[in-house]
C-alpha cells in the first residue's frame, strides 16, 4: 500500500473535521497522531475561510541528509585540515547546523573522531637523533650481553601528591546533589620516592626523600650505597646484571659515573640510554601509574597516610606482573628504532 502524503492528510483531516468527526474517529482514520489532528483543528479555528493555507505544508528545517551534501563535507573537511582542534559545537555554529548534524557529518560521513590529545617527552631533531643512535646500543646489548643469564635493574624517581587524582572523579548518581565533594588542600604535600624494579619482577621497597631535598650527585650516590646496593646484592646474588638509570644530572655527574664504575657490575652510562625516553623505563611505562591508580584514589588526609598507601601498593605488586612490564622492554626499543628515534605510542 502506497505511503500516503502529508498533504493528503491535512486535507482529509480539513474535510473530516468539517463534517463534524470526532478528533480520535479522524485519527484512525487518517493514521496520524492525536496532537497533529488538534493542531489542524486549532489552525482552522484561527484561519476559518482558508482552507487551503490550513493545508499547505508548513516550513521546516532541512533534514540531515540533504544538508550533509558534497558541497558541505567539501567545506567541512577543509575546515577540519585548516584547524584540526576545533570542537563540535564552534563547528556547527559557523556552518549554522546542529551540532547533531554536525556529529553526524564527521563521524559517519568524514570518519573524524575526537580524541585526546596526548603528552610527550619533547624531541628536538638532535634529541632524536640520538636517541635513535642509543637505542640500537642499548639493543645491541640485550641481544649481545657479556654475559648470559644478565640481570637488568630499573630505576626512577618521582613525585607523589596527596590529593585525589583528576582521573577519578567519576560518581554514578541520579542527581548531582549525590555526588560527593573532592577535597582539595591549597598547598598539597608531596613526597618524593625511589625505586627499582628487577627483569625477574622484584620491586625494591619505596624509598622517600626528606621533604624539599634538591637532589645532587652526592645525596644520590649516599642513596646508591646504603639503599640499593644492598638490595641489588641481595637480589641479583652473585649473577652479573646492568643497573638502568636516566640522564638526569646527578646521575651523569662525574663523581657518580665513578661510583657506579667502582661498585656495580655494569650501568648504563650517558651515552648509552637514550635521552627524553621514559616511554622504555619500566618504572615510567608501567609501575609508577600502577602506584599511583591506588595511591591517589582517594585523597590523603596527612603526609603519612600517602607514604603508607605507596609502601603498601609496591608490597602488593605482583612479581608475575612487573616481570611481564620489564619483557616489554626490548619490543619497545625496537619500536624507537622503528621510529627513528620518534614517538611510537
Amino acid at each position: 500500500m502506497p505511503k500516503k502524503s502529508t498533504l493528503w492528510k491535512r486535507i482529509t483531516c480539513i474535510m473530516m473535521i468539517r463534517a463534524g468527526r470526532d478528533n480520535r474517529d479522524i485519527m484512525q482514520c487518517v493514521q496520524c497522531s492525536l496532537n497533529t489532528v488538534k493542531a489542524i483543528r486549532s489552525e482552522l479555528g484561527e484561519n476559518s475561510d482558508d482552507d487551503e493555507a490550513v493545508a499547505a505544508r508548513k516550513p521546516h528545517s532541512q533534514r540531515r541528509d540533504c544538508v550533509r551534501i558534497a558541497a558541505f563535507l567539501a567545506d567541512l573537511q577543509a575546515r577540519v585540515m585548516e584547524n584540526p582542534g576545533i570542537g563540535i559545537r564552534p563547528l556547527a555554529r559557523e556552518m549554522g547546523v546542529a551540532p547533531s548534524t554536525m556529529k553526524m557529518a564527521l563521524n559517519d560521513d568524514l570518519r573524524y573522531f575526537s580524541y585526546k590529545r596526548r603528552r610527550g617527552q619533547l624531541l628536538t631533531e638532535k634529541g632524536r637523533e640520538r636517541r635513535l643512535g642509543n637505542a640500537k646500543k642499548l639493543l645491541n646489548l640485550l641481544q649481545h650481553p657479556v654475559e648470559p643469564g644478565t640481570l637488568w635493574f630499573f630505576s626512577d624517581e618521582k613525585n607523589f601528591c596527596q590529593d585525589q587524582s583528576r582521573w577519578h572523579n567519576r560518581w554514578l548518581a541520579y542527581c548531582p546533589a549525590d555526588v560527593p565533594r573532592v577535597p582539595q588542600t591549597k598547598f598539597p604535600q608531596t613526597v618524593m620516592v625511589f625505586s627499582c624494579v628487577s627483569s625477574e619482577g622484584d620491586v625494591m621497597p619505596p624509598h622517600f626523600f626528606e621533604q624539599g631535598l634538591r637532589l645532587n650527585a652526592d645525596g644520590y650516590i649516599s642513596m646508591l650505597d646504603t639503599v640499593v646496593k644492598p638490595w641489588i646484592t641481595r637480589v641479583a646474588n652473585g649473577r652479573p646484571y646492568v643497573f638502568q638509570q636516566d640522564s638526569a644530572p646527578c646521575h651523569t655527574a662525574s663523581k657518580t659515573i665513578k661510583w657506579l664504575a667502582a661498585n656495580f657490575n655494569d650501568f648504563t652510562a650517558p651515552n648509552v640510554w637514550p635521552p627524553s625516553s621514559p616511554d622504555l623505563n619500566p618504572m615510567d611505562y608501567f609501575v609508577w601509574g600502577a602506584v599511583e591508580r591506588d595511591t591517589n584514589r582517594t585523597c590523603s588526609n596527612t603526609k603519612a597516610e600517602l607514604m603508607a598507601k605507596i609502601r603498601s601498593v609496591f608490597a602488593a605488586l605482583p612479581r608475575e606482573t612487573v616481570a611481564r612490564a620489564c619483557s616489554r622492554f626490548r619490543r619497545r626499543m625496537e619500536a624507537v628504532i622503528e621510529a627513528e628515534g620518534g614517538y611510537f605510542e
